[in-house]
């Protein structure tokens, strides 16, 4: 299976969102002079969603690879592929929940993003570039959120089931502890995602009094 290494997902995704972002200034320029111009800017808007698109792909990929690479990792390098293919419910489940928690998280972050383009609307150059730069930062964050989640959840199991060695179960193809972890993996997930969403507000609102402080 080939990989996606953080650094060219995020770089493609700033160049693309960079793309966008002067995709959406044409499109508010357009837009306003009315007739063809408008249609011209409608098009603009399904070309930005097409490279919305191109960015989502990407993170996926990226986000299936790594959260089955932390996976084997937290089960002591345990072939998480190899299991699967040997019919282990326990570690499919595992999965399936591993890889639905990181692109929630990082959906999160892509979101963020994709909100901050609307600032371009506007018209306003300097509020179009605190979007944009707020919403790469929060992509980051979400990455690592993600990643840092994960372990969390497994350390802290590890703690509350001390009388259980979950390594030994995953490997042994405990459905039950599986399904319980992939339902736990989910959950978290959701309220992390919110958390993203969050900080990633909270860093627009940062940057823009940051620059309204050094104009001003």
């Amino acid at each position: 299976m080939k990989t996606t290494s953080l650094g060219s997902s995020l770089k493609l995704a700033t160049v693309v969102f960079t793309a966008a972002a002067l995709t959406t200034s044409a499109q508010a320029a357009e837009a306003s002079s009315g007739g063809w111009a408008a249609v011209g800017g409608s098009l603009g808007g399904l070309l930005l969603g097409v490279i919305q698109l191109i960015v989502g792909l990407s993170m996926a990929a990226f986000s299936i690879t790594k959260g089955l690479q932390l996976l084997s990792k937290l089960l002591g390098g345990l072939d998480v592929w190899a299991e699967v293919k040997n019919r282990n419910i326990a570690v499919a489940l595992l999965a399936a929940g591993v890889v639905v928690s990181y692109t929630r998280v990082i959906s999160g972050g892509i979101g963020a993003m994709t909100d901050s383009l609307a600032t371009l609307g506007t018209g306003n150059v300097a509020n179009g570039a605190i979007g944009l730069v707020a919403g790469l930062i929060n992509l980051f964050v979400a990455v690592s959120v993600a990643s840092f989640a994960i372990t969390i959840v497994f350390r802290v199991m590890d703690k509350l089931t001390s009388s259980i060695d979950e390594k030994e179960e995953f490997k042994a193809g405990n459905a039950a502890i599986g399904a319980v972890y992939c339902g736990i993996l989910v959950g978290v997930s959701s309220l992390v995602a919110a958390g993203v969403g969050g900080i990633g507000s909270g860093i627009s609102m940062f940057l823009s009094a940051l620059v309204s402080a050094i104009q001003g």
